[in-house]
């Protein structure tokens, strides 16, 4: 990897991503789920849910590049898209219209605003079964929400429901924690999705999660080693404690310091990263900071006791 194009390299570190602990079991849960469609015409369904920059996104992205086949067929003149994985973000404010029209769209309707709600409805649930949708994967699903009036828009998780009884296809659900409320808010709907993931950060208390946290950011120092010529120590004690009280366990967190300082040092062709590195992207990074007393990276010997709330 040493022979890389600096653009190469910077390229390399974008995709780097670490599949731990949490992200295999959430993505054993997708694979159970879609798998039931193959033998049962009552799926399960699930909800995986938590905080902004937990990897929800991550995940997501993951498990339809690595199961999502496309292919494009012509029936009756009409040219289709037949997908895997029926899969979307959820547009805010989410009406019963809005999303059946995305979801017509991502199917290849060559019309998806075209017809009465109902026609929308009947040809969305056709082409479900039609192209023999294995799993449906939908974001965002907190939109379903109206934050104005802080209630469960009732019409659209009632079609919500009509969809998954009348197509018996297994849904995955994606959202921040109170995406629950969608669920609960419907009865029938909520037996669908009898499994509920929280995606917690990482914590660093427990010596098993301070073990957890450090293996992280070894992974992360072995990654990068395929294109730095030494490793950036980043699974060392301290490092570990001024990272996670840079970020509080946020893996998005974490992977935008690694990423603008692994940049920094492509850019003037370093050995690894370093303090500095890791202590200017901190600054780049607002959301990051945010109610901080100190950037961990500038403090000679840091300690997470000295600082910790």
């Amino acid at each position: 990897m040493q022979m890389l194009s600096k653009e190469e390299k910077l390229k390399f570190v974008e995709g780097i991503r670490i599949i731990h602990p949490q992200f295999q079991k959430a993505m054993r849960y997708i694979e159970e789920a879609h798998h039931e469609s193959s033998y049962t015409t009552d799926p399960l369904s699930l909800l995986i849910f938590g905080n902004s920059g937990c990897g929800k996104t991550t995940l997501f992205e993951t498990y339809i590049k690595k199961h999502d086949q496309v292919t494009n067929t012509v029936v009756d003149g009409i040219r289709s898209t037949n997908r895997v994985i029926l899969h979307a973000s959820i547009p805010s404010p989410a009406t019963h219209v809005t999303v059946t029209e995305r979801l017509l769209k991502q199917l290849g309707d060559p019309y998806p605003s075209k017809g009465t709600v109902g026609q929308k409805d009947l040809r969305l649930v056709n082409l479900i079964k039609s192209n023999k949708v294995q799993l449906i994967m939908l974001d965002e699903i907190q939109h379903f929400i109206d934050k104005d009036k802080e209630k469960v828009i009732h019409k659209v998780s009632d079609w919500f429901k009509s969809l998954i009884n009348q197509t018996r296809v297994p849904v995955v659900l994606f959202g921040l924690e109170e995406a629950q409320q969608v669920l609960d808010a419907n009865e029938q709907l909520s037996r669908r999705f009898p499994v509920r993931m929280n995606i917690k950060p990482f914590g660093f208390k427990s010596p098993k999660e301070i073990e957890e946290f450090r293996r992280l950011m070894h992974e992360i120092d072995q990654q990068l080693c395929k294109v730095f010529t030494k490793p950036s120590l980043l699974g060392d004690e301290e490092m570990c404690e001024r990272m996670f009280y840079a970020t509080n366990g946020s893996i998005d967190s974490i992977m935008k310091l690694i990423r603008r300082s692994a940049k920094e040092v492509i850019e003037r062709d370093g050995e690894c990263i370093d303090l500095m590195d890791l202590a200017r992207a901190y600054e780049r990074y607002t959301h990051v900071k945010m109610d901080k007393a100190v950037n961990p990276f500038v403090i000679e010997h840091f300690s997470l006791s000295k600082f910790s709330a």
